[in-house]
């Protein structure tokens, strides 16, 4: 079969463009053909190889990546990771072949902000993509069920505060908390009067000292480790000015089956 190569028009500002990459060409097409139809974006199908160089030359939203993208057992997981880790403005999205509690787990470790089970009808995929596409986490009934069966697990939260993490200097911890509470780069910029350019050095060191790669694995990470963001404003400001330091999900709801982080 001759390979399809598809390119997205640079001169439509306005248009959400979605890149699809999925193990069968005729899965992509079909996706791809609806987002086009129903939610009115610029969405391709691509190879899984040129992936890394259309997201380089073009400006992309999100990417819809299926999770067994070959014979090799998983590797859509660390395609996604690759997309998180060097384009983190764009959303992904993870088509699953089977839903286990771990390929859920193993989705969203990969910075994925939906997960979509390749069972479910094409308007739930259309409905998964139009929540991503407005900052939420996504997850159909299925890995909902997985990912709750995983939190209530989950030991009592306590405050999460410097010496629960003393490889973070005052002003990461800070930028932590306000990005583990759904604030955007901007909005935290802002509020602690410094450059959006500064708070994503921040957060890439942070993320660096803490082993994550993504606000939704360090949202998974906090929890893991049982922590609630208790610290006033106030007492960042303290915490920061004894340092001497001169100055992207938002709580989790579930409207139906999408939570809100609100926006990376």
């Amino acid at each position: 079969m001759d390979e399809k190569v598809v390119t997205i028009a640079e001169d439509s500002h306005q248009a959400f463009r979605v890149l699809i990459v999925d193990r069968y060409s005729m899965s992509s097409d079909l996706l791809a053909g609806a987002l086009i139809r129903d939610c009115r974006c610029e969405a391709a199908a691509i190879q899984p190889a040129d992936m890394v160089r259309a997201l380089a030359t073009s400006h992309v939203d999100l990417v819809v990546i299926g999770a067994e993208l070959s014979s090799k057992s998983g590797d859509g997981f660390d395609l996604a990771g690759t997309v998180s880790r060097t384009h983190p403005n764009t959303f992904v999205v993870i088509l699953l072949d089977q839903t286990s509690r771990e390929s859920v787990i193993k989705a969203f470790r990969s910075g994925a902000r939906g997960v979509f089970s390749r069972q479910n009808p094409v308007a739930e995929f259309l409905d998964c993509i139009a929540h991503v596409r407005k900052g939420y986490i996504w997850a159909g009934r299925e890995e909902t069920d997985s990912l709750l069966e995983a939190l209530r697990n989950i030991p009592a939260p306590s405050p999460f505060t410097a010496s629960d993490s003393p490889l973070l200097t005052a002003r990461e911890l800070q930028v932590v908390q306000y990005a583990a509470k759904g604030k955007t780069n901007k909005t935290i910029a802002c509020e602690l009067g410094l450059s959006e350019h500064t708070v994503k050095n921040y957060l890439f060191r942070a993320f660096e000292k803490l082993g994550v790669s993504s606000r939704v694995e360090l949202l998974f990470y906090l929890t893991l480790k049982g922590h609630t963001f208790s610290a006033t404003k106030s007492e960042c400001a303290d915490r920061v000015a004894e340092e001497g330091v001169a100055g992207g999900e938002r709580g989790i709801r579930t409207p139906g089956r999408a939570f809100d982080p609100t926006t990376v």
